[in-house]
């Protein structure tokens, strides 16, 4: 039986959220408009709803900030953290995207979402030095808040006044995705829910005004489609955001019990998605030839799938718990 009662509703809200915007962005296929000779382009009503998933990843960062940091981790324990997620890494480069993507069901298409778990590990390993030397974690934060964050920021200015910033911007520099710390340190500060709901709103408003304007400059710029998820990440705009949303829902309860649970089991299981997620979709292209899908389809796609795979991961989890439990027994 699923078991409720020690988790934190607000932050498996925030990770229900936010998986459901990673399976939704890589399921793709929806109609972004395009750019034809001497036009301007303008985001439609589906690209503006899909610059909200720029929030997604940066959203648990933010989470996993919240949980880990005020457990003051040591050294051995961090390493053991980070360990985990190469583990989980490299199962999903072999096991999943080798032996079974590639080999089993012959789909060329890669798997690059696992880039979350080396960052993620990375990240474990940064903020156990971090939070024991105050001044390098100041510096640190200082300098990543100044390059990517605004650095980022002021290549859009540039580009914005009508000049040409002579570097290739299609994909924002992230410094090595270190950017992530930001989003993890943002998470602890700001667990408590410190700002009003207002300014919560004023957040979102702004960071999606950012990033739609960017949207605009880029695609015009380059004459094509700017993504706009992914490389938005390391911007002012997804800060914005995710930060907007972080906080509007960090605090949020809820009295009816069966959204409560339903919530909690999600987020309980959200490491189950992420992993096996591009998976499924891969198989769903390869054998309904579906390369497109109207927003609303994808969107009732994307829940089945986040609500398949969090039974799935649930039944996994049990199994192997069930196994471990056996085996403790037998040797005692």
């Amino acid at each position: 039986m699923w078991n409720n009662q020690d988790r934190i509703f607000g932050y498996d809200l925030i990770k229900t959220i936010a998986i459901f915007m990673i399976v939704f962005y890589h399921l793709g296929g929806i109609d972004f408009g395009s750019i034809e000779a001497g036009a301007f382009y303008y985001p439609n009503f589906n690209k503006f709803l899909l610059s909200f998933c720029s929030s997604s990843v940066p959203l648990f960062l933010m989470v996993h900030g919240a949980l880990i940091l005020p457990r003051h981790f040591s050294f051995w324990e961090s390493f053991i953290k980070a360990f985990q997620m190469l583990i989980l890494f490299l199962f999903g480069k072999f096991v999943l995207q080798y032996l079974i993507t590639e080999k089993c069901f012959s789909i060329e298409d890669k798997m690059v979402h696992f880039w979350f778990l080396g960052t993620l590990g990375m990240v474990y390993l940064f903020s156990y030095f971090l939070n024991r030397i105050y001044w390098l974690r100041i510096v640190c934060l200082s300098f990543l808040l100044v390059y990517p964050f605004l650095s980022n920021l002021l290549v859009d200015i540039i580009l914005f006044l009508g000049s040409s910033p002579h570097v290739h911007i299609s994909e924002h520099d992230g410094f090595f995705t270190l950017y992530a710390l930001v989003y993890f340190y943002f998470g602890f500060y700001f667990k408590d829910n410190n700002i009003p709901p207002r300014y919560s709103y004023i957040l979102i408003i702004l960071g999606l005004l950012l990033i739609n304007l960017e949207v605009v400059l880029l695609s015009n710029y380059y004459h094509i489609v700017y993504e706009g998820v992914n490389s938005e990440f390391p911007t002012i705009g997804a800060l914005l955001l995710s930060l907007g949303i972080y906080c509007r829902f960090v605090g949020v309860k809820i009295t009816y019990n069966k959204i409560h649970n339903i919530i909690s089991f999600i987020g309980g299981n959200t490491l189950g998605v992420y992993m096996f997620h591009v998976l499924i979709i891969f198989l769903i292209r390869k054998y309904t030839l579906c390369e497109s899908f109207s927003l609303f389809y994808s969107t009732l796609l994307s829940c089945t799938i986040v609500i398949i795979l969090s039974f799935f991961h649930y039944i996994l989890k049990s199994m192997v718990s069930g196994f471990i439990s056996l085996v403790n027994q037998e040797n005692t």
